[in-house]
């Protein structure tokens, strides 16, 4: 129950941006709009996780109520079993998100944090003489200011979406029942990692398909590529290691992403990554997007 109830934490914050905890207070994924430090530099845009005692947003008992098709009351059980189980000497552990120690926030897990920032923090370099460059720049900051989540730029040239969003899982599959329910596992995406093929081994398809994700889909995403080449390389050489797998290239942002399958179901595309895993170390690193 634990961890589902962590898994549903982390959604709703990704989803709706704040989550009220009774007795805790309410976890803000607060947006920094990008900042140009200099000429030459830019502090990209991000989130940060933050704690109030101000009751904002959504209360977590209501999304259970919601979710697990319970009576208010007894998500409030469900609510003080969890917190029996995650508070510990003052110290508050939310599984996947974050540990609260003496109300504040002193640990932000990894995995939240890449799913939060998939671009990552931190400044990228400005070239000044590049016109076009400085009003991407100058549109980033103004959209940021005015609290825009962020951008995509699909290869039409158009924007479908602003700020393409990971979920850990669907939040209308994060119960099964209030008695009986099964955690689906957060794996940390990998980006550009092992076990990546030599020119030497592999063909690369003059012409290889760029699928679009779809809208619900899932992914058991080998790898993410800022390069075309190297995406083909991937596919390519696992073709040829694995050639009862049919992977696919797909448009993720502004780079390509590698999928060994493409699943309506979060729960089933887990349950394909984890048999990869039981099958051979070459899929340690195999993890599932949600689109």
């Amino acid at each position: 129950m634990k961890q589902q109830i962590d898994l549903l934490i982390a959604n709703t914050l990704l989803d709706e941006g704040e989550v009220y905890l009774p007795e805790v207070g309410t976890l803000i994924l607060y947006r920094h709009a990008a900042e140009l430090l200099s000429k030459r530099e830019l502090l990209r845009p991000y989130r940060e996780l933050r704690l109030t005692k101000e009751q904002r947003g959504e209360s977590l008992l209501s999304c259970i109520s919601k979710i697990a098709s319970v009576s208010e009351e007894r998500a409030s059980d469900i609510y003080a079993e969890w917190l029996a189980q995650s508070l510990r000497n003052n110290v508050l552990t939310i599984g996947g998100v974050c540990v609260i120690e003496h109300e504040k926030i002193t640990t932000t897990d990894k995995t939240f944090e890449d799913m939060a920032n998939p671009n990552g923090r931190g400044s990228v370099k400005v070239n000044p003489r590049t016109n076009y460059f400085i009003y991407i720049i100058a549109g980033l900051c103004m959209g940021f200011a005015l609290g825009i989540a962020g951008y995509v730029l699909y290869t039409n040239g158009t924007f479908d979406k602003l700020f393409a969003k990971s979920t850990i899982t669907p939040a209308s599959e994060a119960f099964e029942s209030v008695a009986e329910v099964t955690a689906t596992e957060i794996v940390e995406p990998v980006v550009e990692t092992a076990e990546q093929p030599t020119e030497s081994s592999i063909a690369v398809a003059e012409q290889p398909t760029i699928l679009p994700m779809q809208k619900g889909s899932s992914y058991a995403v080998w790898g993410v590529y800022n390069e075309l080449p190297n995406a083909e390389d991937a596919k390519a050489w696992l073709g040829e290691k694995f050639p009862e797998i049919e992977a696919h290239i797909y448009q993720y942002d502004a780079r390509y992403m590698v999928a060994l399958c493409e699943l309506p179901s979060r729960s089933e595309c887990g349950r394909k990554v984890s048999a990869w895993k039981a099958q051979s170390q070459s899929f340690k690193n195999v993890w599932v997007y949600t689109r």
